[in-house]
Parts: C-alpha cells; structure tokens; sequence
C-alpha cells in the first residue's frame, strides 16, 4: 500500500463567514471555496456566469472558419479525420453531424490502433486522395503531422488542422493550424479537449456566440473532455455541467441505448460515471476492434441500431476487462514468483500476442499493485515489441526510455505516460538498461498527500449542507470531489456490500451517526473492527431511500485515530529503497531494524489483528518504531516464513515453523546491511 500524508486545508474563517453572508453559501461549500482560495470565482459559481470565450480568439480560426465554409459551399469532398479514443470519438461526431446538417458533403475516417497508429500516416493520406477527398480536417490530431499534411499539399489536398496537444517548434503548412497551445495563442482557455476545439470550429463557422450550440453539442464536448481528464475549471467545467445534464434526457438514440446498457437509466448522470461507465465502453471499441463502432453510436438515429450498437461496446468492454485480467494475472504471477524480478524499480513485462488495445492499462493496474513505473511489451508476428508504460510521481519515464534510445525503433510520450517500439530480442537489454538507469536517477520518492478541504463533525452534516456542494460539480480534474476530515470516530457497525466485495461502516461521532462505503475491501480484510476509534476522509453526498434523505460518505481514506503524518515520509523512504534508490547511512538506520525491534513486531503481530495491506493500526501500535522499520520487519518475516499472510483477506498471523529461522538469512535485510552509503 502507498501510505499518503493528509493534508488538510485552513480555510480563512473570516473569507467562509463572508461567503455564507453575501453569497448564501452553506458552511460546508463556503469552507471549500475559501479553502480553495476561490474567492473570486465564488459569485459566478454561485450566482451567474460570464460568456463563453469567442472562438475568433484562438490564431487561424478564422482561416479555419472560412476554409471549412467554402467547402461547403462549394461542394467539396471533405473528409473528418480523428482519433480512436474516447476524444477524437466525440470530436468526429460533433464536427460530422454539424456539417452533415449543414448540407456539406462530408464523411469520416478514424484511424486503426493496430494498422494506423496515432495521427495521420502516409498510408492514410494517400488512400483520403484515392477516395477523393479534397479537404481534411483533422480533430483531436495532426499539429506533429507536418510529413503527412505536406504529401497532402503535393497531391492536391488541403488540410485544416484542429489539436489540442502541445505543437512542435515547426507547425504543418496547412490551410489552418488551430490549436490553443500555439506559442503566442490568446484564448484565455489552453487545456481544450479535441472535441473542445472542434466546437469552437463550428460556433465560428455558425458565426454565433458559443451558448447557442452547447444547447445542441454540450453533451458530446462534455464526454470527450472527462474521458481525456481535461482541467474541470472555466469554460471546460461550463461546457461539462451543461451537457452532463443534457445527457440525462438525451436526445441521440445511441447515448440513451448506452446510458440504458451501463444501469445508468433513472441515476442522476454525474461526471464521475461519465469517467467510469460510459467512456471505457465507448474506448472499448478502440482498443478491442474498430472505433467506429462507437462513432455510428453516437450519430445514429435509429433506435434499434443504437440498441445493437450500445450491446456490442458493453460486450467489447467486457471482453477488454477479461483479457486485462488475463494479462495482469500473468504478469503479477512473473513478478512475485521472482524476488529478484520484484525488487527492480521499473517493473518490464513482455509476452506475444499481448493485446495492444490494454498493455497501458495493465501498466497502469502494475503502478497501483507495486507503486513503481512499469512498461508491458507486446511482442508481434515479426518479432517488434510495442510497448506501453505508466510512471509513479517523481520518476520520467519518457526520460528513462530516452537514456535507452540506442535499444529502440522509436519512442515517445511524457513523465508519467509513454510508449515504445523495439526488436524483441532486445528486451531483455532494454529491462537491464532501463533499471540501471533508475538505480541512479532516483533520487527520492515523496508521494503526493490527500487534499482535505475540511474538517467537519457529524453533528453538523445536514442535507441542506451536503447538497449545497453540488454548485462545485462537475467533478474530475482540476476540481476533485471535496473531501473531509472527521477525528475520532468510532467504528460502530461494520457490514459486507456486494457478496463482500465491499464494507460499508457506521461511524459515531457526538452522538451522530454517519454510513460510509469503502470500497473494494471486504469486511474480512479491513484492518479496523467494531470498536476501533478511527480518523476519516469521507466525500459526502445524500442517499435518497425509502425513509426519505440522509447523508451518506465514501470513505477515501481511515486511520487509526490521533495519528500523525511522520508516518508517510518514513513509508515513502521504504518504497524509495525497494525501488532500488541508493541511501544515506541516516535513511538506512531509519529503514533497518535490530533484532529485538523484529521481535517487537513478531510479538505485536501475534498479539492482535492486522492486514498487510495497510499496516498503519500496527505502526500506531508500536510508535517507537518508524513505520518504515516496521514495514522492513514485516517484509523480513513473510520472508523467512515466520509470518504468512491470510489468502484473500491479507490477515497476517504467526506461521507454524520447524526448527529456527536465522534473521541473517533474509535478503531483505542483508541487502539494507550491505548496501553502501549513497
């Protein structure tokens, strides 16, 4: 487990008072804004909204604009080129049922993952001119085009380039180029998704100002920017609330089949389960087969196909969760059957035939298991790995696969996301390339905390109050679900949800009561019982049931109560080390343990109940020791069988031994005891 810090907000007292006074914030929002600092933003959150930005802001929307126009006018063949994710999805239906409307002769192409890759190829271009195209417009894609929109040029085709992404020093030499991350570019809006720009395309070829076509494409603008995880602030978080509210009595056939094939029918449609339910089934297409299975979704108008279409992308995201499983499952058995293999700071797994629609979200699911970068190869017919890789805070991995350049076909992407190509025969050159590599960057690891907006007690925790947050929704990047910290509660109740799959606990706090959901642990292997005196970070929301409204939580983190943050930085010195980072003598006293502080930990653990998943209760236990002993210890009596941990539950208890374990046999430790001073 990754033990993060809390920490927590001081809102101004004085600034939440005048709040509450002027502008008829509850305490709870009043507290958030304030500890937010979003003073400014408060009395257009909560009493009115400014206009839209005019889209003629952004450079060459204008030639945009007009070139697109006259295609129309004219005739000519244009065709929409996207992308296969969830963005360049929504970009290409907006930008397609807007000129299709408008009487263009128009049709779309969205590239293949497997045959095409990302952005607009060579192969692409030319079979656009076969079919006679005469215009492009590319959404989502196509500022790092510059090869491929010059071929266009030399056979007869423009381009109008819309992008979203971070341009290169040389742009294409395209009819336009609009792209809000241009050097120099004054819309006041830079972090647009695709399908963000490309609404602001068709409001400068409407020649209206933007509000009047979020009546019609808010919905769309609203999917494609959660699914890209776009900054939920601005017009990005004006354009999300209003179509994440058109989405609930949607008006396109496709969406109401697949909001109805998620159990999404008659919930309040949020932007959290835009992120969870209905982006990965429309990216499932993608990844597993052909994305224009979700774009004839989006754009259809017969409900019986948008029926078929809905079923067949819940089919392909099921068949995308197994394969992920299949994947993870193999990869996890690799990695602990091999101590040696589990102890290196980037996790490289490799295979053939992997499928290249999940590698990156297998990487992903490694980074949460392990809490280190990991890169998942998958190995074709001819022998090219391409591989997908996910970084931790604090470590580039687009920075350590460059220092392997001299291994790799090619390479790409950013700190904390990026991706490879390379000759199968040189992975396992790579995997010790790239693990030298980070023996010697790391520097250190410190994660980042849990941003608590508040602190509240129970007590205080009316509907009237928790439904007041909802003026700060849309939820998602830039502007998270907030969070509060209740102390010393107690844990009155705990029960299985779900066959077990989830606990959902009662808290006491000054005589009220509060029902909290932690999900995906069983009651079995949640460290904290009946009794057990706990601090909380909960979201807050209200529960309407049959006995009328009462305000539930999700727990987004429990300790034991009255326990410091000493513990995280001590947490993150362990993971820094198993990583493979290099320590001071100072760190590896902070890490080792003597003899008799294992036999401390040996004593508590069979003195009571605790979960090797999160052993925060036993470093509150023993706070003499720093957490990071601790988890030394526990690490060195799984090892030496001294210890086992439940199956399922991670219940540790005492293991039944023959004959006595010597403490010099654990690697663990020899490695502590042996590694030279940093």
């Amino acid at each position: 487990m990754i033990y993060r810090s809390w920490e927590l907000a001081k809102p101004n007292k004085e600034e939440s008072l005048r709040l509450q006074k002027e502008l008829g914030a509850g305490r709870l929002l009043a507290d958030v804004l304030a500890g937010r600092g979003l003073y400014d933003q408060a009395r257009e959150l909560l009493l009115g909204e400014s206009p839209l930005a005019d889209p003629f802001l952004m450079l060459d929307m204008d030639r945009a604009a007009r070139r697109v126009s006259q295609a129309v006018e004219q005739g000519e063949k244009i065709v929409i080129f996207g992308d296969y994710d969830v963005d360049g999805i929504t970009a290409t239906a907006l930008l397609f049922s807007y000129l299709e409307s408008a009487g263009a002769d128009v049709y779309y192409k969205l590239p293949s993952r497997s045959d095409d890759g990302y952005g607009l190829s060579e192969s692409v271009v030319r079979r656009l001119h076969k079919a006679g195209a005469q215009l492009i417009v590319t959404v989502d894609s196509g500022v790092s085009c510059a090869a491929e929109v010059e071929l266009a040029g030399r056979l007869g085709m423009d381009v109008v380039v819309t992008d979203h992404h971070l341009p290169p020093e040389a742009l294409p030499d395209a009819a336009a180029v609009v792209d809000p991350m241009r050097p120099g570019d004054p819309f006041p809006e830079k972090h647009l998704s695709g399908v963000g720009v490309a609404f602001r395309l068709i409001c400068a070829m409407e020649g209206c100002a933007p509000e009047e076509l979020a009546d019609y494409y808010a919905d769309l603008v609203a999917i494609g920017t959660i699914a890209d995880i776009m900054p939920l602030t601005g017009e990005n978080r004006r354009l999300v609330r209003q179509g994440v509210g058109q989405l609930a009595d949607t008006h396109r056939p496709g969406l109401a089949a697949l909001i109805q094939q998620a159990g999404l029918s008659g919930k309040p449609v949020t932007a959290e389960n835009v992120s969870y339910a209905l982006g990965p089934r429309l990216n499932a297409a993608g990844r597993m087969g052909d994305a224009t299975e979700a774009l004839r979704l989006l754009l259809t108008d017969d409900v019986a196909e948008a029926q078929e279409l809905a079923q067949e992308l819940c089919e392909r995201n099921s068949q995308r969760q197994q394969i992920e499983q299949e994947i993870m499952a193999a990869a996890v058995e690799r990695i602990d059957a091999d101590p040696a293999y589990a102890a290196q700071p980037v996790l490289v797994a490799w295979g053939a035939g992997l499928h290249q629609g999940v590698i990156g979200i297998v990487a992903s699911r490694l980074v949460e298991r392990y809490g280190k970068p990991a890169i998942v190869i998958s190995v074709d017919e001819n022998g090219e790995g391409k591989g997908s890789g996910r970084s931790v805070e604090g470590f580039s991995l687009h920075g350590a696969i460059a220092a392997c350049a001299p291994l790799l076909i090619r390479y790409g992407g950013h700190d904390l996301a990026a991706g490879l190509s390379i000759e199968e025969g040189k992975i396992p050159a790579f995997r010790a390339a790239i693990n030298e590599y980070a023996r010697t960057a790391l520097k250190g690891l410190r994660r980042a905390g849990i941003a608590i907006d508040a602190e509240t007690e129970l007590p205080a925790l009316t509907t009237g109050e928790v439904e007041g947050l909802s003026a700060l929704a849309p939820y998602g990047n830039s502007n998270p679900s907030p969070l509060f910290l209740v102390r010393d509660a107690v844990v009155e109740g705990v029960y299985p949800v779900q066959e077990g799959r989830h606990t959902r606990l009662r808290l006491r706090q000054k005589g009220a009561v509060l029902y909290a959901m932690r999900f995906g642990i069983s009651p079995a292997a949640l460290p904290y019982g009946v009794g057990d005196r706990v601090d909380a970070v909960v979201a807050l929301s209200v529960y309407r049931g049959q006995n009328g409204a009462t305000v539930s939580a999700r727990l987004r983190d429990l300790r034991p109560a009255g326990m410091g943050e000493a513990h995280a930085g001590s947490a993150d010195l362990y993971g820094y080390y198993r990583m493979g980072g290099r320590l001071s003598a100072g760190q590896r006293a902070q890490l080792l343990p003597d003899r008799a502080q294992v036999a401390l930990v040996y004593r508590a653990i069979g003195a009571g109940r605790f979960v090797e998943e999160d052993l925060r209760p036993l470093f509150a236990k023993l706070p003499q020791l720093p957490a990071g002993q601790i988890l030394t210890a526990v690490a060195a009596l799984l090892e030496l069988g001294l210890v086992e941990a439940q199956p399922g539950t991670g219940v540790l208890k005492k293991a039944q031994v023959q004959g006595k374990r010597d403490l010099a046999d654990s690697r663990v430790l020899s490695a502590l005891h042996k590694q030279e001073e940093g």
